[in-house]
């Protein structure tokens, strides 16, 4: 792994626990969760720790924030987390950082994409989870077609979990 330090998990509130078992109990299902919590109050843990269990399931996970949201410390905190396994996608790439990223994820170097809405179209081989964050910002909709947003997941989705947040 680069030159970042490895994190271990943090420990969850009482309240996280509850969320985090839900979730994990239904690993490998079609079930949606809505988490609400305000920022700061540690949903980004429970994402962190359900991605965790979904790559030692051998699945590989998304997790889709607001552009707004994808800031370097955001990405830091899940390549902390999972390392050189984690592919980041924004519009701030270049054409060619876009093309480098893509191409770790074809070729299944990578196991986690963090992103904005194009991010959906990772071209993973064997998805287990969809995080979308901040699920009510108007950055993930669109008056005008295609809507890509709309509860229609790619490649066939059927077992995958997906957790929505507010």
């Amino acid at each position: 792994m680069s030159d970042i330090e490895k994190k271990p998990n943090l420990q969850l509130t009482e309240a996280q626990q509850a969320a985090y078992d839900a979730i994990d109990a239904a690993l490998n299902t079609p079930k949606t969760f809505l988490l609400h919590g305000i920022t700061g109050s540690g949903k980004t843990e429970i994402y962190l720790q359900t991605i965790e269990e979904t790559l030692k399931a051998g699945k590989e996970a998304i997790m889709l924030v607001p552009e707004i949201s994808l800031t370097p410390q955001m990405t830091l905190r899940f390549k902390e987390r999972f390392g050189d396994l984690v592919a980041v996608l924004h519009s701030g790439l270049s054409a060619g950082e876009k093309y480098d990223e893509w191409r770790k994820i074809q070729r299944a170097e990578v196991k986690v994409v963090v992103g904005a809405r194009s991010a959906i179209f990772a071209p993973f081989r064997n998805l287990g989870l969809i995080i979308l964050d901040e699920e009510h910002e108007s950055s993930y909709k669109q008056d005008d077609s295609p809507v890509i947003m709309r509860g229609i997941w790619p490649f066939g989705a059927v077992n995958t979990i997906i957790v929505r947040s507010s």
